[in-house]
């Protein structure tokens, strides 16, 4: 059933256009050029991966990050050779596996069809075909944010917005009233004013739409300006990562002149320096990239660098919530040894004595996670020594919650990690059923190495479902011990609970056995 799309003009009175007061720096790291003198399309990395897709060649290619040369990995079925076709890619991060996906799959579109790529070396296979979205242009990406589920969007040169889950169900967001070659959708972050956790695309009106995950369309959302051609939308990360330890960002060129070739040009953590949450979008019409930025009141719009000459097309930061490859065990080979005769004496009879059984120790388990009062130190929790909150109480007024106490708790859970960018999503579930407030973190949350230090982790929480997201850069592979402090008094005000007095509420981290620590709200 086609949803209904309700269509909003711009708030354009809201953005304002600042001059060239600040110009990055790029250079070219991959040289690319195939069939008809046509360069790269898509492009899409991790810290340990770099992949890019050709106009006028149904390749996959694989960047080296020492050299930036490319090698082919594998052939894109469907077309022939010298087929040109904007072929673009995404990988799936951690929080994709929320809905269902495997984290490192490469998620290449083609027309109608999706292919999903294996890493290092595939298989490639077709993961799904939309049921309507055209032979081309197809933008592709993750949300990150959570307000669409952490699955794959779509965006469809005929207008319509798809989401696809792991099993490769789509379900249409909108469809946009004009065919406007809808490209590069990014789900903005919660920071991003009144567009925040909306999806925001880029139309060949030279301007970008902004979606609602209820269907609600903003057209022309923000006008870049005419001739300008803007090709995707880009959201800067506030933690930056680098593909090898070179660029945090890559542009693909297509084609070049002035100067410029084609292939993949980087950027470097220093040019995105202070500018974590603003958006960017390059422009194919004028070889620009713009800086979009909400100061709190209104939309700032800055020039930000131009690839004269360069025919812009895709483009993506390196994902640091793309986990690393799970190193494969290496079997070590223990020579046996070769038994000596040694002659056995005859024995003489002695009286055996009945021995006393000695007892099996019994091992204390290690306790994953813990809901506790406030004042829990890191080192009360890792050495087993801090106390258990099982309740907190509140009293009502006038048929509303009026006071909560305790007014804050902790949420602890320990993990073991591998080495490098690490994510996790903890969930609050109300399941006594006559309730439906959940809490809000409030500030003082962390995650502590084994030693009790902390690793500067980022830490968010989605308004509507109330789940919190974990993202750190681990050092060493080991044990982590995630703290989340909630609020309790975040639900003063709210109704009181019916029927019946006493909210459970159960928190637990996905993907970690054991985690699971309920606490009760109890009215005094």
């Amino acid at each position: 059933m086609r949803r209904r799309t309700t269509i909003s003009l711009t708030i354009a009175a809201l953005l304002s256009l600042s001059g060239m007061v600040y110009a990055a720096n790029h250079v070219l790291f991959s040289f690319i050029v195939g069939t008809f003198n046509a360069g790269p399309i898509g492009v899409a990395g991790s810290p340990d991966a770099l992949f890019a897709t050709q106009f006028c060649d149904p390749q996959l290619l694989s960047i080296d990050c020492v050299t930036g040369l490319p090698s082919p990995v594998t052939t894109i079925p469907g077309f022939p050779s010298g087929q040109c076709l904007e072929r673009y890619m995404t990988v799936a991060p951690l929080v994709s596996a929320n809905a269902g996906f495997t984290p490192r799959d490469v998620f290449i579109t083609q027309g109608n069809e999706i292919f999903k790529f294996t890493p290092p070396a595939g298989p490639l296979v077709s993961f799904t075909t939309l049921p309507a979205c055209g032979n081309d242009h197809t933008g592709i990406t993750f949300d990150h944010v959570g307000t669409f589920g952490n699955k794959l969007i779509t965006s469809c040169e005929n207008g319509t917005i798809w989401t696809v889950n792991g099993a490769g169900t789509s379900s249409l967001v909108a469809t946009l009233p004009i065919n406007i070659e809808n490209e590069g959708p990014a789900v903005a972050p919660l920071s991003f004013g009144p567009f925040a956790g909306q999806i925001l695309t880029t139309n060949d009106n030279d301007a970008v739409d902004a979606i609602r995950n209820d269907g609600f369309v903003t057209l022309n959302a923000f006008v870049i300006g005419a001739g300008t051609g803007p090709e995707s939308v880009q959201v800067i990360p506030q933690t930056l990562c680098t593909f090898c330890s070179n660029g945090a960002f890559f542009q693909s060129v297509e084609a070049g002149s002035f100067g410029s070739f084609p292939g993949l040009y980087e950027y470097f953590p220093l040019d995105f320096s202070a500018f974590g949450g603003d958006i960017l979008v390059p422009c194919e019409g004028n070889s620009q990239i713009v800086r979009i930025h909400w100061n709190g009141s209104s939309y700032d719009m800055f020039f930000f660098d131009a690839i004269v000459g360069g025919l812009l097309e895709g483009s993506g930061f390196i994902d640091c919530n793309v986990p690393s490859p799970t190193p494969t065990p290496t079997a070590t080979f223990t020579p046996t040894a070769t038994a000596t005769f040694t002659p056995t004496p005859t024995a003489t009879a002695t009286a055996t004595s009945t021995p006393t059984p000695t007892p099996t120790p019994t091992s204390t388990p290690t306790q994953v996670s813990q809901i506790t009062p406030t004042g829990t130190t890191c080192r009360d929790f890792s050495r087993g020594t801090a106390d258990t909150l099982s309740s907190v109480g509140y009293s009502v007024k006038n048929g509303q919650i009026n006071q909560v106490n305790p007014g804050v708790f902790f949420y602890w859970v320990r993990v073991t990690v591998p080495a490098g960018n690490n994510s996790f999503t903890i969930t609050q579930t109300i399941t006594t059923g006559n309730f439906n407030s959940l809490f809000d973190i409030a500030s003082g949350n962390n995650v502590f190495d084994s030693n009790c230090n902390s690793t500067g982790p980022t830490i968010t929480q989605n308004p509507t479902t109330g789940s919190v997201t974990v993202q750190w850069n681990a050092p060493t592979a080991g044990t982590y011990f995630i703290s989340i402090k909630y609020s309790a008094s975040s639900v003063k005000g709210d109704p009181a609970p019916s029927p019946g007095t006493t909210v459970h509420y159960d928190f637990m981290t996905t993907g970690v056995p054991g985690s699971t620590s309920g606490l009760d709200l109890i009215k005094n």
